[in-house]
């Protein structure tokens, strides 16, 4: 059984999922965690941290996939989703260079960021995973921070902004609407356990 849940469309700007699922991803794995996201007016920016392997990036694409399904009239992988409304999806996902265009990875993530930024409205979902790669240290990190602001103060959409930037969790202190979350792992006798589990606040470790 598919497990799929019908979706409940609200008038109030917002997505409360619980117990959602990546519908392709838990087919592939033995046991697959399933997680809850809460995005809305008054936490419209997660900044998700956590070890590579941890579930960030599948956490963030199963969130789009369950909008999406649910905006093409479909049942949902989830215990309960609830949606508000929603214009769009943008995404800034994942390394490609487009060398024959003139294009460097750095360049094209760039142009991407700023497309986002420049058409993102309050009922857009945003998901950027790993902004400011390509370039010194420093300066992706300014990038990365400058970008997550804007889609906080100026698109106000509701937004999983994924990085590895330790520092961006201090934007939950200072911008209005900004949360952490984390997906940890712990270390096991010789090896590192995934736990796949969103959880409330920054992670301890990169």
């Amino acid at each position: 059984t598919l497990q799929l849940v019908r979706p409940q469309f609200v008038p109030e700007r917002g997505i409360a999922i619980r117990g959602g699922r990546h519908p392709v991803v838990e087919r592939q794995v033995e046991h697959y965690v399933p997680n809850d996201v809460t995005l809305g007016a008054q936490r419209r920016l997660l900044v998700v941290t956590g070890t590579n392997m941890g579930g960030k990036s599948t956490y963030m694409r199963q969130t789009a996939v369950i909008a999406l399904l649910a905006y093409a009239g479909m049942f949902v992988p989830a215990q309960e989703a609830r949606l508000g409304p929603l214009d769009a999806i943008f995404t800034r996902i994942g390394a490609a260079d487009d060398l024959a265009g003139g294009r460097s990875t750095f360049m094209v993530e760039m142009t991407e960021a700023a497309y986002i930024l420049n058409r993102a409205t309050p009922e857009s979902l945003v998901l950027i995973d790993e902004i400011g790669r390509g370039t010194s240290t420093f300066d992706g990190l300014a990038l990365a921070w400058a970008i997550a602001h804007r889609l906080a103060e100026r698109n106000r959409c509701l937004a999983l902004f994924a990085t590895h930037y330790f520092e961006l969790t201090a934007l939950a202190a200072e911008l209005e609407g900004c949360a952490n979350v984390h997906f940890d792992a712990v270390e096991h006798k010789d090896g590192i356990v995934f736990l796949h589990a969103v959880a409330d606040g920054p992670a301890n470790r990169s």
